[in-house]
């Protein structure tokens, strides 16, 4: 009797689980937080914040930017060319799909997504579509791009 109340007790108990380790627990916080930084760089474009996108950027020279094959090097080529095509623009609409985030390191992880910009000046709108490859390294306070390049489909 002592037998079948005690499985009785164990079957209803849940068991527990076994920990993720550890590293594995940090590349799940790193990839949502690098999702995260990913969303802001897309809200970014769409209110066409110059201030916003400029906090997602590493600001140093060697940062780089590759737009159908036209290299920018440098935060301050990127940061003249985003506010050149910010400028041009009256509304823009990016849609990210299939995003896939890995880390190489704890503080460096890729992100490749395919990507539809739409970029309008109020007469003419653009639509683009292609691959979108991001490069981002941690620093205190988040992830910033070192990184970017997008190709879109012939």
């Amino acid at each position: 009797m002592r037998w079948l109340i005690l499985a009785a007790l164990l079957a209803g108990c849940p068991h527990p689980k076994p920990e993720e380790p550890a590293a594995k627990v940090a590349a799940k916080d790193a990839g949502t937080a690098v999702h995260d930084a990913i969303e802001q760089w897309r809200q970014g474009y769409e209110v066409r914040s110059l201030d916003a996108l400029s906090k997602l950027y590493a600001h140093d020279l060697d940062v780089v930017v590759v737009q159908n094959g036209q290299a920018q090097i440098g935060w301050s080529a990127i940061e003249a060319m985003l506010r050149a095509e910010l400028a041009r623009a009256k509304d823009i609409h990016v849609r990210l799909k299939d995003v896939q985030i890995a880390s190489l390191t704890p503080d460096v992880s890729t992100a490749i997504a395919t990507m539809t910009r739409e970029i309008s000046d109020g007469v003419t709108s653009v639509s683009e579509t292609g691959a979108l490859t991001l490069v981002l390294h941690k620093v205190q306070g988040g992830w910033l791009i070192a990184s970017e390049h997008f190709s879109n489909k012939r």
